[in-house]
């Protein structure tokens, strides 16, 4: 089968192939034994068809029959893992240096954040779908903390996961122990470019992640209105070239948390799309130092 990265098809497992056995913690299936089948089932056939390969098992290659296999079983493995109904997104071949990965998201994840299944030298399979679940309650928390702040849901906010090395278990009172990273961007509304504005919310805002230990990335957008469609977070800078955009205020914590780095500036966006900044600052404070400021 051809190499896939971001293919997208409607092909999905039927009910009847979502019997659970109920969710399992562990990161891995350890031994596991492939099944090798003459027959194509259904779900097979359909993603085959998408691929415009033959739905005729005999008209495949032997690659082509045995990564339609494991395909089949790794999004199963992820149905019966996890108790939820799982979407073939993508696959890569193994090869001398990339391990077989099998790419998938949750039909309960609004989002659609790939789920990247692998297969390791012993035939082992692992997931990284319980970080998914550290970052469901990070942003849960973060989008309720902007929706409290602002008074009302008239902002976008996006996130993408870093790193996690922390799993639910372990986190309590929302304490993600710096464990946990992710970029976070937040898009607010402006008449125009209020510097003294945007960094209150933006200190209250790291107050709140440091208060809940959550690292990695934090940018403010500023926009006069919302242009007329809407984007996917790695689809940013379609926002950033319009009119509707006019500043940033970004920070991160550095030096073991001690210290916050800032970055902020007004922008002019021309009717080419071309960005000219102005009042740009760049800043270090200590933590104690930066929350004082509001």
């Amino acid at each position: 089968m051809k190499k896939v990265i971001a293919l997208l098809t409607s092909a999905t497992l039927t009910a009847s192939m979502l019997t659970s056995c109920g969710k399992n913690n562990d990161s891995s299936q350890t031994g596991h034994k492939w099944q090798k089948s003459e027959t194509l089932n259904e779900w097979q056939k359909n993603l085959l068809e998408a691929e415009g390969l033959p739905t005729d098992i005999e008209q495949l290659t032997p690659v082509q029959k045995r990564s339609i296999q494991h395909i089949y079983e790794m999004i199963t493995y992820l149905n019966e893992k996890y108790g939820e109904e799982f979407i073939y997104k993508g696959y890569l071949e193994p090869g001398k240096m990339q391990s077989e990965e099998l790419y998938a998201y949750s039909l309960s994840d609004k989002k659609k954040r790939t789920v990247t299944v692998k297969i390791d030298s012993d035939g082992n399979l692992t997931d990284d779908y319980q970080s998914k679940s550290v970052a469901d309650n990070c942003e849960e928390l973060i989008d309720d903390w902007i929706h409290s702040y602002l008074g009302n849901d008239d902002y976008r906010y996006y996130s993408s996961t870093f790193a996690s090395y922390i799993e639910m278990s372990e986190i309590e009172n929302n304490d993600f122990q710096w464990r946990y990273g992710a970029l976070n961007i937040i898009f607010i509304k402006m008449d125009k470019y209020d510097f003294d504005t945007l960094e209150k919310f933006a200190v209250n805002y790291a107050k709140f992640l440091y208060e809940h230990k959550i690292d990695g990335s934090h940018r403010i957008n500023v926009m006069r209105e919302w242009p007329d469609y809407e984007y996917i977070l790695n689809g940013t800078a379609q926002w950033y070239k319009e009119q509707e955009y006019i500043g940033f205020y970004s920070l991160s914590f550095i030096n073991k948390h001690e210290t916050i780095s800032t970055d902020s500036c007004r922008t002019e966006v021309d009717y080419r799309g071309r960005a000219n900044y102005y009042d740009r600052t760049g800043e270090e404070y200590t933590i104690d130092e930066y929350f004082s400021k509001y």
